[in-house]
């Protein structure tokens, strides 16, 4: 019996011990994609490119409309992001629009146009109504309505114009999630990205050199990369839940079966 017991703890210890270093295995290799992964999500400017203006999207109203219409005679500061984002989406425009655009002394419409394009198909028209009408409310500024615009839009088109801009993303069915960069760019009427602003916070500065480029119609060179993606926190450890809880688990039910037949043996040893 006492052979018996220690040919059982190493059994479990065995079977512990391969688990275990089968889960690190996996989890370094993730780490490691994981690692890849960012490193290819980070903006990757493109100053000067065009963008696709003929692009079909859809507007508030579910109308379908031409990127280039709201490219007329002022710059256009363009944002990827999507609604449903609780991490730095929302914190980027209240920022962009709240901080910076309402301390300005521009107009909307006249002086520039923001327009926001989802990068998430499950966002709707009624959805970028919404949205919109919340950011025109926070930058408190008349002709905010014509200056302020929400867009959806098939993945297709929206994969094209954020490839133009350098703009990496990609959707995480784990976290039910987009991670992508934080930030945005300010292209001239023409189309044409003049300036890019990494990041999620804006100065006045900022925002007045971006709107000299754009008008002037001059591109700026490359920036250093700020890779801030939207990320819920305690992801990594969400991944691998139930492998460490089948971990422990057989474990504990190893460590009972062990104790139960060493007491098993020492109580048979005792009493004969």
């Amino acid at each position: 019996m006492k052979r018996l017991a220690y040919a059982l703890i190493f059994v479990f210890a065995l079977c512990g011990a391969v688990l275990g270093a089968s889960i690190m295995r996996s989890i370094s290799q993730s780490e490691a994609t994981a690692g890849n992964d960012l490193s290819s999500l980070s903006i990757q400017p493109h100053p000067g490119a065009r963008l696709p203006l003929s692009q079909k999207l859809t507007d508030e109203s579910g109308r379908a409309v031409e990127l280039g219409a709201y490219f007329t005679k002022s710059p256009v500061i363009l944002v990827l992001e999507y609604l449903r984002c609780t991490s730095l989406c929302g914190v980027t425009l209240r920022n962009l629009i709240g901080d910076t655009l309402k301390q300005l002394p521009l107009q909307p419409g006249r002086d520039y146009q923001l327009v926001a394009i989802s990068i998430d198909p499950r966002d709707k028209p009624s959805d970028a109504a919404a949205a919109a009408a919340k950011y025109v409310a926070l930058l408190d500024r008349g002709g905010g309505k014509a200056g302020v615009h929400f867009l959806t839009g098939e993945p297709a088109a929206v994969r094209r114009i954020a490839d133009t801009i350098g703009f990496a993303y990609r959707y995480d069915s784990l976290l039910d999630a987009y991670i992508h960069p934080a930030g945005f760019v300010v292209a001239a009427p023409d189309g044409v990205i003049s300036h890019y602003v990494e990041g999620f916070t804006a100065s006045s500065s900022d925002m007045i050199d971006a709107f000299a480029s754009a008008a002037q119609d001059k591109s700026q060179g490359p920036l250093t990369r700020l890779l801030l993606l939207c990320h819920i926190q305690g992801a990594p450890l969400g991944r691998w839940t139930v492998a460490v809880i089948a971990a422990f688990t057989f474990a504990n039910v190893g460590a009972g079966l062990t104790v139960a037949v060493i007491f098993a043996a020492i109580r048979r040893r005792r009493h004969g």
